[in-house]
């Protein structure tokens, strides 16, 4: 477990990846177990803990992946076989 999930005030948290549009967002339920939501391109992130709504093309607006983010993801993958 990571550490920052004992923070006791903590309810969510968010990983970005920077070589596809994909967020993952971590989120305290009810029984204190940490629930994954995971959010794609043209799907909406939703923050529960402070009421934020955002699409996920927004926040890759700017961003251009290259080839080598696509190899770099794939041998991460397969790696993890």
């Amino acid at each position: 477990m990571a550490d920052y999930q004992e923070l006791e005030t903590l309810q969510e948290y968010v990983l970005i990846s920077k070589k596809r549009q994909r967020v993952e967002c971590f989120r305290l339920n009810a029984e204190g177990l940490w629930v994954l939501y995971s959010y794609n391109q043209g799907s909406e992130l939703h923050l529960a803990s402070v009421d934020f709504h955002t699409g996920i093309d927004a926040i890759y607006e700017e961003v251009i992946f290259t080839k080598e983010d696509s190899e770099a993801e794939f041998d991460e993958l397969r790696s993890k076989g």
